[in-house]
């Protein structure tokens, strides 16, 4: 950035700071496009692995970031996939997979939901469905196929270079079996984004610390952590957007 433009930058700044309008680079500093744009341009990341891609924001955000790598996304919702597909149609980088990840090649039952993105293979609990707002005369069951990342990625990254991999998951509750089914190929994965529970809407699902602890062991530890659906009248954030960098140096479970 010029002088001049600084200097006009800081000059608007001020202006709108005495407004009560806060006015910052693109991405914000201390947001999760700020340390996710970042930390895939440090990482050289070149694949990243868009899992419970829904009907591909996530991946559209990356784009935006600045990303131009490939993108595979993985969605086992026939309705969820049609509209991905309509979003990837005019990205070559970027596929999509009619299934989802799980530690099983099999397969499953999904339940499904009023807000497509609470969609997932354990039950969301009654008090959850009335606090997000949720139908219940719209839950559904759909049958799916589900397959370990570690049987299918030797085909999905197939001709492409020096692959470096980055895995995004927001599974609703089943992040850490995908990283189980990942076992053959985690060595190949240089950093995660998951979605952790500090309220455990889902039957089932792993606690926070619990989650912390299998990545742990497997060599991921956190960069930062995200708020995520905010009730803002309580202040209280269940979940949390976390980004895990591959470490194997001292830090790593012995």
């Amino acid at each position: 950035m010029s002088q001049m433009r600084k200097n006009t930058f800081d000059l608007v700044k001020d202006v709108a700071q005495r407004l009560g309008i806060a006015i910052s680079h693109y991405p914000p500093p201390g947001s999760l496009e700020r340390h996710l744009r970042d930390f895939l341009s440090q990482l050289e990341i070149n694949v990243v692995l868009d899992v419970g891609a829904f009907i591909g924001n996530y991946a559209k955000d990356l784009r935006n970031l600045g990303y131009r790598g490939r993108i595979i996304s993985f969605e086992p919702v026939p309705n969820s996939y049609e509209n991905l597909t309509k979003a990837m149609s005019n990205d070559s980088l970027w596929r999509g997979e009619k299934y989802g990840l799980s530690d099983v090649n099999s397969e499953a039952l999904i339940n499904t939901h009023s807000k497509g993105n609470f969609n997932s293979l354990l039950t969301l609990r009654e008090d959850a469905e009335q606090a997000y707002s949720l139908d219940p005369t719209l839950r559904s069951q759909v049958p799916i196929q589900l397959r370990r990342l570690d049987a299918v990625l030797p085909e999905l990254i197939e001709g492409i270079a020096s692959p470096r991999i980055f895995m995004k998951m927001d599974t609703q509750g089943h992040d850490v079996s995908v990283v189980k089914g990942s076992a053959g190929v985690l060595g190949m994965i240089l950093g995660i984004q998951s979605e952790l529970p500090a309220v455990e809407i889902y039957d089932g699902m792993l606690s926070m610390p619990e989650t912390l602890s299998y990545y742990a062991s497997c060599s991921f530890f956190p960069s930062g952590f995200y708020p995520v659906n905010t009730f803002r009248s309580l202040q209280v954030s269940p979940e949390f957007d976390v980004l895990f960098s591959r470490f194997e140096g001292r830090l790593a479970r012995t």
